[in-house]
């Protein structure tokens, strides 16, 4: 049976259906919203497909025969499988309980921060708590889930979401009234200051290069989030996460220097943890939330 003939049954299937909860035509087409001659034409369709009468007619009420109770029970079948298809989205959004987020503090602040407002939106009933920590976890015995810089090598990890995160130049306003807007590296490197992240150089030849070839180093620290605070306070220049750096108000992406980099992150869980109804919402949504950063 093709796609179109099943529909076509299918339709006639559930017009019965509707017929015989109501017990007559004419309060199953008010109740449906359809015309009684369809309605009539289904059950008499039907009744041609099985071979065998539906309904013995009653004064008031049409009363089903044994192969009309038959085919009722599938219809109801076909109704309640409809139905959870329908509230599907409504059954994956009753979601609570608590995560157990472990992550460094510039993926935190970095890349979490644009996904979790949202989330929580969508999600009201689910607590994360988020540990931010130079040291890994000990693959998720320690958390339900864990943002890293390097690919996991457990055997007890999955992987549930790559993705590269993309690094670019900031500097603040009142930097650039000061100093003035770079007009390529080797201007940086000259008549600028720079603000590191210690590890920095260690991910990225070209930044390690940069800052090499850099006359004057105004900050280093092992902290995102102090890094940040020193680029928004016009310490100097910057490599920052482009989905934070664009966010905040008072810095300005130096896209003019054609200068970025990437660096790929994984979001691992312990293998028994993986298919947990809250673990697939939040991998879900992050996906979504980050599609374009």
């Amino acid at each position: 049976m093709r796609i179109g003939d099943k529909v076509i049954l299918l339709r006639k299937v559930l017009g019965f259906t509707a017929v015989s909860r109501e017990g007559t035509v004419s309060a199953a087409a008010d109740k449906n919203g359809m015309k009684q001659s369809n309605l009539s034409a289904y059950v008499a369709d039907l009744e041609a497909k099985v071979n065998a009468k539906l309904f013995e007619r009653g004064d008031r009420r049409m009363i089903l025969t044994e192969t009309g109770k038959n085919i009722y029970e599938i219809g109801c079948s076909i109704e309640k499988a409809l139905y959870k298809i329908d509230n599907y989205s409504l059954q994956e959004n009753n979601v609570s309980g608590a995560i157990r987020l472990w992550t460094s503090d510039g993926l935190a602040a970095g890349y979490l921060s644009t996904c979790l407002p949202g989330f929580y939106g969508q999600y009201p009933d689910v607590k994360i708590e988020i540990i931010c920590s130079i040291k890994a976890p000990d693959v998720l015995y320690d958390a339900d889930l864990a943002v890293v810089y390097e690919e996991p090598q457990h055997p007890d990890a999955v992987v549930l979401f790559k993705h590269n995160l993309k690094f670019g130049l900031f500097a603040s306003m009142d930097y650039l009234s000061r100093y003035g807007y770079p007009k390529d590296i080797a201007d940086i490197q000259q008549n600028h200051r720079l603000c590191v992240r210690s590890n920095y150089q260690d991910v990225w030849d070209e930044w390690r290069q940069l800052v090499d070839g850099s006359t004057y180093v105004a900050a280093e620290t092992n902290s995102s989030s102090m890094l940040m605070q020193l680029t928004k306070d016009g310490i100097g220049i910057a490599l920052h996460p482009l989905s934070i750096g664009k966010k905040e108000k008072n810095l300005v992406y130096l896209e003019k220097i054609k200068f970025g980099v990437s660096h790929p992150f994984w979001i691992i869980s312990h293998k028994d943890a993986k298919d947990q109804k809250k673990i697939r919402a939040l991998i879900n949504y992050i996906k979504k939330a980050t599609a374009g950063l």
